[in-house]
């Protein structure tokens, strides 16, 4: 006799709500988290960015002529719209909820440890700020799910939300959207149709956000808290791309690679990693930025570049080891001792 569900939510997409001791607790806390941050989070880039995109789009042009405050695309506006339109604060602590939800259900569909991403130093800046992280969890969510279900309008959402924040998930999205088949250029479709839209309708704002980034080279402002490696990390691509492993392992070293190659890897936006399972000793970066006062900004922040390596460490230790092997044997076949000694 097949196992009975423990959950309501559809069989096909292959995960039923934990209903364990431990996830009843991680609710909780979550919940716990949410109500406490309804009070103390000034959401500064939820209002300062987001809730300014919806209500001004005709702002958007001031990118390019004043300052980069936003670089978010434009077809971002619909998206944010059902939050920002919400009466007074509810709107933030929705938004807010919603990112713990993404969160969470990240952590169970790819075994990751919720309690950990919930108490880490990364989900306080994205809570205290208002950040975007959620959408980055949730789209390489439906990402996932659009590859193993062949669906192209779910992988058309994991990659326009991808691209909210390119830098968090967007790269291990389009590995997922070369997985998918033929759902692959039906979405692709969709989202240079919504692209071109976006143009028709706010303007030509990749060509304003071109002009701001051009600007912000060289403005060394973000060094202080920016940890990837940068460009110099390209070469882990292959690696990551070309060994031998299962594709959930896959995503975990593309997702690591490419924070290591971002040019611009801010200690919060580590957070999607923390909805995997990573090795133990990299959850020890998940709290380092709580030691500001102790180390100082630079050590507590930019040493978070360790939790993307050790990542990849663990999951290229068997590769590292049958290598190590193949290397010791060459090495003592070949030993000049041994061939004196004959």
């Amino acid at each position: 006799m097949p196992e009975k569900s423990s959950s309501n939510i559809p069989a096909r997409f292959g995960f039923t709500v934990p209903l364990s001791r431990e996830w009843k607790i991680t609710l909780a806390l979550a919940f716990c988290i949410l109500i406490f941050y309804a009070v103390a989070s000034p959401g500064w880039d939820y209002y300062g960015c987001y809730t300014r995109m919806v209500r001004h789009p005709e702002e958007l042009q001031s990118v390019a002529d004043v300052y980069t405050w936003t670089l978010n695309p434009a077809w971002i506006i619909p998206f944010l719209a059902p939050f920002v339109y919400l009466p007074g604060r509810i709107g933030l602590i929705v938004f807010m909820g919603f990112t713990l939800a993404c969160t969470l259900i990240g952590a169970a569909i790819f075994k990751g440890r919720p309690v950990i991403a919930l108490l880490s130093n990364q989900m306080w800046w994205v809570l205290y700020w208002g950040q975007l992280e959620g959408f980055g969890i949730l789209a390489l969510v439906l990402g996932w799910y659009a590859m193993k279900n062949k669906s192209w309008w779910m992988m058309a959402l994991a990659l326009l939300m991808g691209a909210f924040k390119p830098q968090l998930t967007l790269i291990p999205i389009l590995l997922l959207w070369w997985w998918s088949g033929k759902a692959r250029w039906p979405s692709l479709a969709v989202c240079v149709l919504v692209a071109g839209l976006s143009v028709l309708i706010w303007g030509p704002w990749p060509y304003w956000y071109y002009q701001g980034i051009i600007r912000f080279v060289g403005d060394n402002h973000y060094e202080l808290w920016n940890a990837s490696i940068g460009y110099i990390a390209l070469p882990l691509f292959i690696p990551a791309l070309l060994l031998p492993m299962d594709r959930l392992q896959r995503v975990i070293a593309v997702t690591a690679t490419t924070m290591l190659c971002n040019p611009y890897m801010p200690y919060y936006s580590t957070l999607p990693l923390l909805v995997f399972a990573v090795p133990w000793p990299a959850y020890l970066f998940a709290f380092t930025g709580y030691l500001v006062t102790l180390v100082g900004t630079r050590w507590s922040w930019n040493i978070v570049v360790l939790l993307p390596i050790l990542t990849l460490v663990w999951v290229y230790f068997p590769h590292l080891k049958r290598l190590g092997a193949i290397l010791h044997r060459f090495f003592s076949k070949n030993d000049p001792g041994e061939l004196e000694d004959e």
